[in-house]
C-alpha cells in the first residue's frame, strides 16, 4: 500500500460483485474500494456517523425531550448501559466488520472472530489479564491511605463474577474488537505500539462523551470529562496494545483486561467493595502505569518484534 492509505491488513480488496446487498453493485463496490483504500477513516466516518445518533436516543430520553418508553426496564441496566449497548452493537461491531470484509473479504472475518476468542495465551497471561490489575490497585490504594473493608466472601464474589460477564459479554468484547481488532491494529502496522496507542485513544475517548451528555452537566463538566477521558484512555491503550502483542493478538485477553480495568474503578467494582477512601481513583491510574511497565519488561523480546503483514488464522 501507499504511504496514502491506512494500513489495517495488507491484502488486496476483493473485486466482483456483492450478493445480497440492497444497494447498487456499483455502489458497494465503490464504498468497498474506498473502503480499502483508507480502512481506518472509513472505520471512523462509519462508526462516529451511527454511534452519535444512536447514543443521542437514550440521552433526550433520559432528559424527557422524547419517550423513554422505548427503553427496556430491567435491573442494572441503566441509560447509560442503554446507550453503552447500541454504541457497541450498532456501531462499532457493524462498522469493524465492514472494514475488515472490505480489506481482507470473508478470510479476514474468519480470522478477526479467530482472535476473538483466542484464549490459548497460557496461564501466565491469564493471571496477569485476570488478577493484575485489582491488585495492584487495592495495594496502592491501602498504600496511599485507604482502608480495608471486610466482606462476606460468597456474595461478593457471586456479585463481581456476574458483573464482570455481563460487561464483558455486553460490551468490552465487541468494543476491543474494533478498537483493538482493526483500528488499534492497523495503525501499529505503520507506527508502532505507543504511537498507535495515543491516535487510537482520541477516537476512543470522544466516542464516549455522549455518556456525559446523560444526567446533568454543564460545558465545564463536558470540557473537563474531555481532558480525563483523554488522559485515561492514552494510558488505557499503551497498557491494552502492550497486552495485545503479548499475548499474541488475542482480543478476548484484551477485553478482559478492558473489563478488570472497569470493575477496578467504577463504583460498584471490585476495589470499590474491598477498599474504603477516596485514593481509588489516583490508585487505578498508578495500577496501569505499573502494570504496563511491568508487562513491557518481562515481555520487551515479544513486544520488540516486527509484527506480521497478516495476523494468522489459525
Amino acid at each position: 500500500m501507499t504511504q496514502t492509505q491506512d494500513p489495517i491488513l495488507t491484502s488486496q480488496p476483493l473485486a466482483g460483485p456483492v450478493a445480497d446487498s440492497d444497494l447498487p453493485v456499483d455502489t458497494v463496490g465503490a464504498l468497498r474500494a474506498w473502503t480499502a483504500r483508507r480502512p481506518v477513516t472509513a472505520f471512523l466516518v462509519l462508526a462516529f456517523a451511527i454511534a452519535y445518533p444512536a447514543m443521542a436516543l437514550p440521552a433526550l430520553a433520559e432528559h424527557g425531550v422524547i419517550s423513554d418508553g422505548w427503553m427496556p426496564q430491567l435491573p442494572g441496566l441503566d441509560t447509560e448501559r442503554i446507550a453503552s449497548v447500541l454504541l457497541v452493537f450498532v456501531a462499532l461491531l457493524p462498522a469493524a466488520l465492514w472494514v475488515t470484509w472490505a480489506v481482507d473479504g470473508a478470510a479476514g472475518v474468519r480470522a478477526l472472530v479467530h482472535r476473538m476468542f483466542r484464549w490459548e495465551i497460557g496461564v501466565r497471561w491469564w493471571l496477569i489479564v485476570l488478577a493484575g490489575l485489582p491488585t495492584l490497585t487495592i495495594t496502592l490504594a491501602l498504600l496511599m491511605g485507604d482502608s480495608f473493608t471486610p466482606v462476606e466472601v460468597a456474595p461478593f464474589v457471586a456479585t463481581q463474577l456476574a458483573g464482570l460477564l455481563v460487561n464483558l459479554v455486553l460490551i468490552n468484547m465487541w468494543e476491543e474488537t474494533a478498537w483493538s481488532g482493526v483500528v488499534q491494529t492497523g495503525l501499529e502496522r505503520r507506527h508502532g505500539i505507543v504511537t498507535a496507542a495515543l491516535l487510537t485513544a482520541v477516537p476512543f475517548a470522544l466516542v464516549h462523551m455522549p455518556l456525559h451528555f446523560i444526567g446533568t452537566f454543564s460545558p465545564a463538566s463536558l470540557v473537563a470529562a474531555l481532558v480525563a477521558l483523554l488522559i485515561i484512555c492514552a494510558l488505557v491503550r499503551i497498557m491494552i496494545g502492550v497486552v495485545l502483542r503479548g499475548t499474541r493478538e488475542s482480543i478476548l485477553a484484551v477485553a478482559v483486561l478492558h473489563t478488570m480495568f472497569n470493575r477496578s474503578n467504577n463504583d460498584e467494582g471490585l476495589v470499590a467493595g474491598l477498599t474504603e477512601g477516596d485514593a481509588r481513583g489516583m490508585a487505578g491510574l498508578l495500577a496501569v502505569l505499573v502494570l504496563t511497565a511491568a508487562i513491557a519488561i518481562v515481555s520487551r523480546r515479544r513486544l520488540g518484534r516486527e509484527q506480521p503483514a497478516r495476523i494468522p488464522t489459525t
